[in-house]
């Protein structure tokens, strides 16, 4: 059975190689990187790994880029009729620019053994994901291998943008709560701890909002081992229910039901379902493959539950279109076109189109993020500050009494 395993190795210029690979055993990778005339320093098993990077899609952050390249790469030099082989040997020049060597290497290998691209693309997964092997495929059997290749390095491209973006969008939003998280802290920590002490030697009444206060910064100051303790406990617990499928479908329905958050959720895998179907489907895959694949290998994995129910839909024959109890993510005029194109026969135009559509909004969305999250921001701040006002001030007019 085949694993990942992370390896590093030196090249004869004693330049560093870092990098994952699928193989069956760890002689097997040895043997591999020795034979690309690297020496290993290290190869052990790569951990799996479970994050929340993949909101936007399958092609990890770290990887977009690198991919890009290699695809437009390959683009060009088999749209100028050269053959594979020749167009890798190309490729490898300069693949260390890429952190892509072993690779390549590996890819031609595995094409001088009779292996089909797609195959030898397989053989790593941490660089090429399973929807982009499956659309080389479908390139490589329908003769359009040039041009899934360069509608795939578009693709990747507007995901890499639209994760710019919505980092960019979330980081004040971010920043705004860690400075609450920070002051809260220091209030709880150094400040409250004085103002109780003052309160408890002049015997003052205290109300409501300073025995809150007072409370949680009591908490805060004689159990925060404890805290810390519940709170990495909380992370293992929420890592190794993301592990599971039960857990982590769960959990990407909750996200989707966040408010604006999910909303943002929906939209980059709706645009980029319809942008992959568009994709596989002109490539000349069946659409129920084409929507078996975008299933397995959707970023949500709530979608892809009703990606699923909408595969079983076609296959079966029935009409397609909202339903509430069978689609509850999918957005309603996403079905309809789907309907529609098939319908028409026009799937490929009306998905494309879709996609065109989604992509737009989610642009719009995630750069007018920050004041749609503004008023809850606000309320946030403002009930905190009232909150902290009130516990201090109350007691100081009680105090007031006291003196007269």
């Amino acid at each position: 059975m085949k694993q990942v395993w992370a390896y590093t190795a030196r090249d004869d210029r004693g330049i560093l190689h870092k990098g994952e690979v699928e193989s069956e055993s760890r002689e097997q990778v040895l043997t591999a990187l020795s034979g690309q005339g690297l020496i290993p320093i290290n190869v052990k098993a790569a951990p799996e790994k479970t994050s929340l990077r993949s909101i936007l899609g399958n092609f990890g952050s770290a990887n977009r880029e690198k991919l890009i390249l290699f695809t437009r790469q390959l683009r060009t030099l088999h749209r100028a009729g050269i053959p594979l082989m020749r167009a890798l040997t190309c490729i490898a020049r300069g693949a260390d620019k890429i952190d892509m060597q072993f690779e390549v290497e590996g890819i031609r290998e595995s094409l001088h053994a009779g292996l089909p691209l797609s195959r030898a693309l397989s053989q790593y997964p941490q660089k090429f994901p399973p929807i982009y092997v499956a659309s080389v495929a479908a390139g490589e059997a329908s003769g359009t291998l040039d041009e899934v290749l360069s509608q795939l390095a578009m693709l990747i491209e507007k995901e890499m943008v639209l994760a710019r973006q919505m980092k960019s969008a979330f980081r004040y939003p971010l920043m705004v709560i860690g400075a609450i998280m920070l002051a809260v802290f220091v209030l709880m920590s150094f400040v409250i701890p004085r103002f109780a002490g003052i309160y408890g030697k002049f015997g003052a009444d205290l109300p409501l909002p300073t025995k809150i206060v007072i409370g949680a910064s009591h908490l805060f100051s004689s159990y925060w081992p404890v805290l810390l303790a519940l709170l990495v406990l909380a992370l293992l617990l929420l890592k190794k229910t993301l592990s599971s499928p039960g857990g982590r479908l769960r959990w990407d329905e909750k996200m989707l039901r966040i408010p604006i958050l999910g909303e943002l959720v929906i939209q980059a895998n709706i645009a980029r379902f319809s942008a992959m179907l568009s994709i596989l489907y002109r490539a000349g895959l069946p659409m129920v493959a084409c929507l078996n694949i975008l299933r397995d290998t959707a970023a949500n994995k709530a979608i892809g539950e009703e990606i699923g129910r909408l595969s079983e839909s076609f296959e079966k024959g029935r009409e397609i279109g909202p339903d509430p109890d069978v689609y509850r993510f999918l957005p309603a005029m996403a079905l309809e076109m789907f309907q529609i194109g098939l319908e028409s026969g026009s799937v490929e135009t009306i998905m494309k189109e879709l996609a065109e559509h989604y992509e737009s909004e989610l642009d719009y969305k995630s750069r007018h993020l920050t004041a749609l999250l503004e008023p809850i921001l606000t309320v946030i701040i403002g009930g905190l500050v009232l909150l902290l006002a009130l516990s201090v001030f109350l007691p100081m007019w009680n105090l007031i009494k006291i003196f007269r």
